[in-house]
């Protein structure tokens, strides 16, 4: 194991990055303490969905600001990489968008009932990667 240096990833690539994991963690403030809440999505076009039961948690966060990040990592390397998305979560309501990405295998892991379709709208996305000096990784 050699010396690791941090980067800032590309916009794009953070991109990738995110549509490369199916598990993310969805960050927001309930009852004015932070919550973390460990969800499976789908990323399509400027948004991340996710779906949620009826009068929870999703409920009370549309329309907040909240936080969503996914990481991958090499244990043995000791090398890995961050996305953190920042933008708006709000129910959607309109059919289409329902359809379309319930129809994306949008599959909750949690226990049904879950259907509520959260749209998280990507406003900000920053990536970092912890890699060995010389190794392009996904910076790009």
């Amino acid at each position: 194991m050699g010396k690791t240096e941090l980067r800032e990833v590309s916009t794009g690539n953070c991109r990738v990055l995110l549509e490369s994991v199916p598990l993310g963690r969805l960050a927001f403030v309930h009852d004015g303490l932070p919550v973390i809440r460990p969800v499976n999505f789908t990323v399509a076009e400027d948004a991340i969905y996710l779906r949620a039961g009826r009068n929870s948690w999703a409920d009370r966060i549309s329309g907040q600001p909240v936080t969503f990040e996914v990481d991958g990592y090499d244990r043995a390397d000791r090398t890995g990489w961050s996305v953190i998305v920042t933008g708006i979560a709000t129910l959607a309501t309109d059919i289409e968008t329902v359809a379309g990405q319930l129809g994306n295998d949008l599959r909750s892991w949690a226990p049904p009932p879950r259907d509520r379709l959260l749209r998280i709208a990507i406003g900000r996305i920053d990536g970092r990667l912890i890699a060995h000096p010389g190794e392009s990784g996904t910076t790009e």
